[in-house]
């Protein structure tokens, strides 16, 4: 006990703890009856004594745990924290061993590895090259040129892409978010209306209700079903350039990294449904992807986009009576 070791001097003693330090501040001036619990009131009465006890003076400050803030007091209250907690003291686990065997698993990017495990460039680049999934596989095209939204839910795009290994269900439809990269993708029997109006249902439910969404002029999309759908929720289609590949170019670009990760984690999931497999792809894009640009992974800058719209309303679905 602090009271007792430092009981022939002067100290100053700083805790995280509230209770420690709201209990310490008032036991010397208060009187100590007995509790139900015998153990703690034997350390209450000790703590009295050696309070009473004392000649010497003494200052109790509370600080907040787990802060950033400089200084020798958080810096010695985070010192102290390590060498209570046994998880510092033990030895730490192989940092490398761990990002490999979650690029076994997952197949992110060394961007992504980088930022995840605190890697370097070099250690997280040769990890995925040296990875025989990935190593097939060509690079990423180039980002598109399209318009984006200035923020998460501003304009989707949506087309439709086609996995043979699906079999049945082959024609994945596929949503990209133009602003976060944040997508969602559901295999379908079809591309007709009511897949595009399901595909859509399983995406707001996900990513939220966009203002605009944009697609190509075929069939399904231009369809009074698919109108009426997205009348109902509020929000506006916007259509590309006829015959035009560049229309659109950011979801294209989906199809290829949806598809690529579909491929490296194919050792992996033998056996599981397509739903199955679309799901795991899809935890990696959104939660294991970290932009060049950013520190955060695709789905936690759309929800931070989200919340930086400070109150501002989001498009609501019209109730028709």
């Amino acid at each position: 006990m602090a009271f007792e070791k430092f009981s022939q001097e002067p100290f100053n003693l700083i805790t995280d703890s509230a209770y420690v330090a709201d209990i310490t501040q008032r036991l010397g001036y208060s009187v100590l009856k007995e509790v139900s619990n015998p153990a703690l009131f034997n350390l209450l009465k000790a703590l009295w004594c050696a309070i009473q006890a004392r000649v010497h003076p003494y200052y109790v400050l509370h600080v907040r745990s787990h802060t950033n803030l400089p200084g020798f007091v958080v810096e010695g209250n985070a010192r102290a924290d390590k060498l209570a907690n046994p998880v510092w003291v033990a030895p730490q686990p192989d940092v490398l061993a761990q990002a490999k065997a979650s690029h076994g698993f997952f197949h992110q990017n060394a961007h992504t590895l980088q930022k995840q495990f605190q890697l370097t460039a070099t250690e997280a680049r040769e990890i995925v090259e040296s990875c025989d999934d990935c190593h097939a596989l060509g690079a990423p095209l180039p980002a598109g040129v399209n318009p984006r939204g200035l923020k998460a839910l501003e304009l989707w795009q949506t087309d439709v892409t086609q996995v043979a290994e699906f079999g049945r269900l082959k024609y994945v439809h596929v949503t990209v978010d133009t602003f976060s990269s944040a997508m969602w993708a559901s295999a379908h029997t079809g591309e007709k209306a009511r897949d595009v109006i399901a595909h859509w249902r399983q995406a707001f439910a996900v990513l939220g209700i966009p203002s605009a969404v944009k697609t190509d002029n075929g069939p399904a999309y231009a369809s009074q079903k698919v109108r009426q759908f997205l009348q109902s929720w509020g929000v506006s289609h916007n259509f590309g350039i006829p015959h035009s590949p560049m229309g659109q170019a950011i979801v294209e670009r989906a199809h290829g990294t949806l598809k690529r990760v579909l491929q490296k984690q194919k050792r992996g999931m033998q056996g599981e449904t397509p739903h199955s497999q679309l799901a795991k792809a899809l935890y990696t894009i959104n939660h294991l992807t970290v932009p060049q640009n950013s520190n955060n992974p695709v789905i936690l800058n759309h929800h931070l986009s989200l919340q930086a719209l400070d109150g501002e309303q989001q498009p609501r679905a019209k109730v028709r009576v």
